[in-house]
């Protein structure tokens, strides 16, 4: 068995420091669609087997969690997620939908508007992070599962086939985020999930390599 790459304390600062500029990014795309002002945080930031994920996530977070993938390709072969419990999402929906949308209608509209707030979330992160590191990354349609954490990981095919051949030296990197909305009206949201890549081991290695070149093009 190949374990995922060790990353120097270094090497994490600079993957922590990245996900705040590229979650920064989402929380201004994200508050335009929500219309109000949304504060995106990451605490924290850890790489471990791609094996471990579920475990870490359904300790993390309530279930039944709802999670929104994308296929990766360019610099990273994989997918992302973003990770959130289900409680609270039927608010976030309904702030993104137009005020004139009966409330009645809004469950139905719910899995649509959550995919797309998703999709706004990792296609801002990951591009400014693309754009930071000086690599391309490609993502595809964003995809909705509910489910325990073990149950969205086995209905995404591309995070199925990382853990599947996780003894091979994939790695997946969590990204711990805290959303808190303040809407229009005085409702509020508050969010904790998680942004989840699940790499390939040749895109685990590309990721320790890129970061060493943006490191060391920070502190030249």
């Amino acid at each position: 068995m190949t374990a995922p790459p060790m990353l120097s304390e270094l090497e994490r600062d600079a993957l922590a420091e990245l996900g705040n500029i590229g979650i920064g990014k989402a929380s201004t795309a994200l508050g335009r669609m929500l219309g109000g002002l949304v504060t995106l945080s990451v605490p924290s930031v850890e790489m471990v087997p791609p094996a471990d994920v579920a475990g870490l996530l359904d300790r993390a977070l309530p279930p039944p969690l709802v999670g929104v993938s994308e296929q990766l390709g360019g610099l990273f072969a994989g997918c992302a997620l973003l990770v959130f419990p289900q409680q609270g999402s039927l608010a976030l929906a309904r702030a993104a939908l137009p005020a004139d949308v009966p409330a009645d209608e809004v469950p139905a509209l719910e899995d649509e508007v959550l995919a797309e707030l998703g999709n706004v979330v990792l296609n801002s992160a990951l591009a400014l992070v693309a754009n930071l590191l000086g690599e391309p990354v490609d993502t595809g349609l964003p995809a909705l599962f509910r489910g325990a954490a073990a149950d969205i990981l086995q209905a995404c095919a591309p995070a199925r086939a990382v853990i599947a051949a996780g003894t091979d030296g994939g790695a997946a990197v969590l990204f711990h985020i805290d959303l808190r909305t303040a809407l229009p009206g005085g409702d509020g949201v508050v969010v904790g999930g998680r942004v989840v890549l699940l790499l390939d081991s040749g895109s685990a290695g590309a990721l320790q390599a890129t970061l060493g070149r943006y490191i060391g093009r920070v502190v030249a």
